[in-house]
């Protein structure tokens, strides 16, 4: 299976093998089976390299939403967040047109607009290297920008927990629309990328000299990466058939029969830029598979 068949951004090689799972059962089957496994939702947030990936890839279709709320890792983020919309659960609306899963979703600690997914949860159920079900707390997760104990370990998200606040459907529901209006017009449908590209800068992690010249550009106490990247002209550049969107200089897309090779020196290119004139390393939020670091 090529990568590129199941990644949003449309790159990367050949999987070593390729196996979907719509059970626990079947996914602790496969992995007692082999050692060496990546395991992907919706296909979002992945640099596959043209090598490909010499291991199996495992899909996780394991799906359910219950109660308020408990959710299988493998459910569309979309479908919880129009659940608790539904239910008048609030916490998660803003997550609104984020594609993938659930266990992607809290994986990379995914946000948008001041809400993150790890806001509500109380805990989660994994599968531990050693192959064992545990329960653990919202603090084991260890949640931070983007970012998430599971980053560092090998367990597998299962199902997750949240205790959400009861609010309104029909303003839960305005809310989401209003989101979503913003979302398309910087991620059309049908857009080949893997969202925004680079993480942006906690501000407090600023040198005075840089905060002071951006002040006015932070955002929920974050200093967009796009604005570093403007500043040393990355919007509308181009190498092959990747190219970095006119109207936002974090968005790397995917032109149609791109490779992982033009878009990884196209983000380094600018990366180092960034790195030289404003002493600031910019940390990919996708991840990069086969590849090295930036």
């Amino acid at each position: 299976m090529l990568m590129s068949k199941i990644t949003t951004l449309q790159i990367g090689g050949p999987a070593k093998d390729f196996q979907i799972v719509r059970s626990e059962q079947e996914l602790l089957d496969l992995i007692k089976k082999n050692s060496d496994f990546l395991i992907i939702g919706g296909g979002g947030n992945l640099l596959v390299s043209d090598e490909g990936i010499d291991k199996l890839v495992i899909k996780n279709e394991i799906t359910g939403i219950s109660g308020d709320v408990s959710v299988k890792s493998g459910t569309l983020l979309q479908d919880l967040v129009n659940y608790s919309i539904e239910h008048g659960l609030a916490g998660l609306q803003k997550l609104t047109g984020i594609p993938g899963t659930v266990g992607g979703a809290v994986y990379g600690n995914a946000g948008a607009y001041g809400q993150t997914i790890s806001d509500y949860i109380t805990h989660a159920v994994i599968l531990s290297k050693a192959k064992n079900l545990k329960t653990i707390t919202k603090n084991s997760c260890l949640f931070s920008y983007r970012d998430s104990i599971f980053k560092k370990k090998k367990d597998i998200i299962l199902e997750v927990t949240f205790q959400l606040e009861n609010a309104e459907p029909a303003e839960l529901k305005k809310e989401a629309e209003a989101v979503l209006a913003k979302r398309l017009i910087k991620y059309p449908l049908g857009i080949k990328c893997p969202g925004s590209f680079f993480k942006n800068i906690i501000a407090e992690t600023l040198s005075k000299e840089i905060l002071e010249k951006v002040s006015d550009k932070i955002i929920y106490g974050k200093l967009p990466a796009g604005t570093l990247l403007e500043e040393v002209g990355a919007k509308g550049a181009s190498l092959d058939n990747i190219y970095i969107a006119d109207y936002h200089a974090n968005l790397f897309i995917n032109k149609g029969g791109g490779t992982a090779k033009s878009f990884y020196n196209l983000a380094k290119k600018y990366a180092l830029l960034v790195k030289e004139k404003f002493n600031i390393t910019l940390e990919p939020e996708v991840q990069l598979i086969n590849l090295p670091s930036l």
